[in-house]
C-alpha cells in the first residue's frame, strides 16, 4: 500500500468510555460498539475469539508495565532498599495467574530484546528472589523488629504508599500491585495500596509527584529508545515531565544527552545508549514487570484496517487505519463506534499524555511529518517535502531543515494553515517550556517562515534524530492559541470558538473534528469536510462535485517518491515526537 493515503472514509468516529472491562466486552458482543482495543484478560480473549461476528487480532507491542519508585524522598531515595524491593516482583506468577501465560511475557529489561541492537543484555537485572531481597536489606543495615522494619539508624521505617489504578478500571494492574504489596509485607515493610482513578493517578504521578511507588504501563515506545532520555534525564524532572521517578545522575545525563542530540550514526548512538542502560539498571528506579500483545477485536464487515508495527490497528498510534477504515461493499460513510480504553483526563494537546486521550487528540491535530506504519520511515504530511542542509554555527556543526508545506491545508474553522502557524507552535512550546515537547525542541535554535508555505528550522548539531524532532510535533493554530497564557489549565474543548458558532477552540487541521462530547461518557468526531487529504466518495445519494478522484493524485505520487529519497532508513516517527504513552495495563 502507498502512503500517504487519502481519507477519512467514515463520516464519524464515536469513542465511548466503559467503566469496567466487563462493560466494554458486553458492549462489543451486543453490537453497541464496533471495536474494542486493549484487551488483556484471558477470559475476554477466549470469549471474543469464539464470537462468530468478530475478528480478533494480535500485534507484538513496543510496550512494558513497571513498578516505579519516587527516589526524591526517604525511604525510597535509598538505592539498596529499591534494589531489595525490585527482587520482590513475582513476574512468572503474574503471567501465569493473572494472564494464564497467553497475553503477556515477563521481562527484566527496560529496553527489551525486541529492540534488537539497541538492547544491552549485559545489565543488572532483578529476578524474583525474596532471599536475595532480605540479604540486601540486612547488608544495608535494616533489621526486622516488632511492628515492621528498622532503618540503619534504628528508627522505624515509615509506611510506604503504593498507588495503582482502581480494581474496577484495571483489575489486573490492581492485582499486580496487590501481589507486590503482599511480598513487601512478608519482609516487614509497612506498605499500603491505594487504588486511584486513572486520570487522577496521572495527575499525581506526572504533575504533583505525590506518591511513594506506583504501577503503570507505557506503549508506542518506538524503534529507537529515545524515550530513555525522557524518563531519566534530570531536565525532565519537572511538573509534567516524564522523569516521574526523580532520577538526577550527572553521568547518566551526559550519556542520554549524547545519544539523544549528538549521535550522528547508529553505531555511535548504540554505544552510548548501551552505557546509559547499565546506569539505568543500577539505579533501580523503574522495574519492568511484563510486556504484552496488543489484542483488539472488531466487528466483521469493516475493511481498510492497517497494522502499525508495535502498535496494532486502533490504538493512539494507529493513525492510518482511521483514514482508510470503511464498511465492506461501500466506499465510505457511516459511524464506527470504538471503546476509548480508559479514562480521558484532558483533550488539551499540550497536556494530554495518556494513551486513551491520545486516541482522540491524534485525529484532530496533524504534524509536518507522518510515519510509515510498517517501516517507521518519515513520510511527508503537512510538509510535502523537505531538504536538509549542513551549516556552520561559528565552528560547530548545525543543520538547516527546510519544510515545504502543502498549499491546501486549512484549520477546521476554515482559516488557512501557513508557515506562520508552524513557527508560532514551536516558539510557543519553547517559550512556555511545555514538558512533553522539551526533548524534541532541545536543539532547535530558531524557526523562520520566509514565505507562507516554507518554514526553516535551524538545528544545533547534526543528530540523526533532528528531522523527526523538527517534524514530529503537533501544529496548533496561532489564531486560537496566541492569547492562551496558562496552557496547563486551558481546555480548548470546553471553550466556545471566538467567531464560529457551534465550534469550540478545539481546532486542529486533522481528519476529524470534535463535534460533540459528554466527558466521561463519549466523544463524537466528525470527518473534516475540508481536510487537505479528503477522499471524495462516490455515493448513490449524491453526485460528484468535481474534486480530485479517490487515490493518490500525481502530485501526491511524486511526494511519496520524494519521501523515499529523503527518508532516513530505520527512523520511527510517532504522530507526535514522544513515543511512550502511559496506560493503565
Amino acid at each position: 500500500m502507498s502512503y500517504p493515503i487519502n481519507g477519512p472514509r467514515v463520516d464519524e468516529v464515536l469513542f465511548v468510555y466503559h467503566a469496567t472491562p466487563e462493560a466494554a466486552v458486553s458492549a462489543l458482543r451486543k453490537g453497541d460498539i464496533d471495536v474494542l482495543s486493549d484487551i488483556i484478560r484471558p477470559t475476554d480473549v477466549r470469549a471474543l475469539s469464539g464470537d462468530q461476528d468478530l475478528n480478533i487480532t494480535f500485534t507484538p507491542q513496543n510496550h512494558y508495565c513497571y513498578v516505579a519508585f519516587n527516589t526524591r524522598n526517604p525511604p525510597l531515595n535509598d538505592l539498596q532498599l529499591r534494589r531489595a524491593v525490585a527482587h520482590l516482583i513475582p513476574r512468572q506468577e503474574i503471567a501465569n495467574r493473572l494472564f494464564e501465560g497467553i497475553t503477556v511475557a515477563p521481562i527484566l529489561y527496560e529496553t527489551s530484546p525486541v529492540f534488537g541492537k539497541w538492547h544491552n543484555p549485559a545489565v543488572q537485572v532483578y529476578p524474583y528472589n525474596p532471599s536475595r531481597a532480605q540479604e540486601i536489606l540486612t547488608s544495608a543495615g535494616y533489621s526486622r523488629v516488632e511492628g515492621g522494619l528498622a532503618t540503619p539508624d534504628g528508627r522505624m521505617l515509615r509506611t510506604i504508599t503504593f498507588i495503582s489504578p482502581t480494581q474496577e478500571e484495571a483489575p489486573t494492574s490492581y492485582e499486580i500491585a496487590k501481589l507486590v504489596v503482599e511480598e513487601m509485607k512478608r519482609l516487614g515493610f509497612e506498605v499500603y495500596q491505594e487504588g486511584v482513578a486513572f486520570d487522577s493517578m496521572l495527575t499525581r504521578v506526572m504533575t504533583e509527584r505525590r506518591f511513594d511507588m506506583y504501577f503503570l504501563c507505557v506503549s508506542n515506545l518506538g524503534r529507537y529508545p529515545r524515550w530513555l532520555y525522557d524518563y531519566y534525564h534530570s531536565s525532565l524532572d519537572i511538573p509534567d515531565g516524564e522523569n516521574t521517578v526523580g532520577v538526577r545522575d550527572p553521568e547518566l545525563d551526559r550519556l542520554l544527552y549524547k545519544f539523544r542530540f549528538e549521535s550522528e550514526t547508529e553505531d555511535e548512538a548504540q554505544a552510548t545508549i548501551w552505557a546509559a542502560q547499565r546506569l539505568i539498571a543500577d539505579l533501580a528506579a523503574r522495574i519492568p514487570v511484563y510486556s504484552r500483545y496488543q489484542i483488539e477485536a472488531y466487528r466483521k464487515g469493516w475493511e481498510g484496517l492497517i497494522q502499525h508495527r508495535g502498535v496494532g490497528y486502533f490504538t493512539s498510534g494507529a493513525f492510518w487505519t482511521y483514514l482508510s477504515l470503511h464498511r465492506s461493499g461501500t466506499e465510505g460513510g457511516g459511524t464506527v463506534k470504538i471503546d476509548v480504553g480508559g479514562r480521558v483526563r484532558t483533550l488539551n494537546p499540550l497536556y494530554g499524555t495518556g494513551a486513551y486521550e491520545q486516541k482522540i487528540i491524534s485525529l484532530i491535530y496533524d504534524s509536518l511529518l507522518a510515519a510509515d506504519p510498517e517501516t517507521g520511515d518519515p513520510l511527508p504530511y503537512l510538509a510535502e517535502s523537505w531538504q536538509i542542509q549542513p551549516v556552520d554555527l561559528g565552528g560547530s556543526k548545525g543543520q538547516r531543515i527546510r519544510f515545504n508545506l502543502v498549499r491546501n491545508a486549512t484549520w477546521q474553522d476554515g482559516e488557512e494553515l501557513t508557515s506562520s502557524d508552524v513557527k508560532f507552535s514551536i516558539d510557543y512550546y519553547k517559550t512556555n517550556k511545555v514538558p512533553i515537547f522539551l526533548p524534541a525542541l532541545e536543539r532547535v535554535i530558531n524557526v523562520s517562515a520566509p514565505d507562507p508555505y516554507t518554514v526553516e528550522f535551524l538545528m544545533n548539531g547534526t543528530s540523526l534524530f533532528n528531522l523527526i524532532d523538527a517534524g514530529g510535533t503537533y501544529i496548533i493554530p496561532e489564531h486560537i492559541w496566541k492569547d492562551v497564557g496558562d496552557w496547563r489549565t486551558f481546555q480548548p474543548d470546553r471553550e466556545p470558538h471566538p467567531w464560529r458558532p457551534g465550534m469550540t477552540r478545539m481546532v486542529g487541521s486533522g481528519p476529524f473534528i470534535l463535534s460533540e462530547q459528554k466527558p466521561g461518557e463519549y466523544w463524537r468526531l466528525t470527518a473534516n469536510p475540508n481536510y487537505f487529504k479528503r477522499l471524495q466518495l462516490v455515493r448513490p445519494e449524491a453526485t460528484q462535485t468535481g474534486r480530485e478522484p479517490a487515490g493518490l493524485t500525481p502530485s501526491l505520487q511524486a511526494t511519496v517518491a520524494l519521501a523515499v529519497i529523503v527518508s532516513i532508513s530505520g527512523l520511527l516517527l510517532a504522530r507526535r515526537w514522544r513515543a511512550g504513552r502511559p496506560q493503565s495495563s
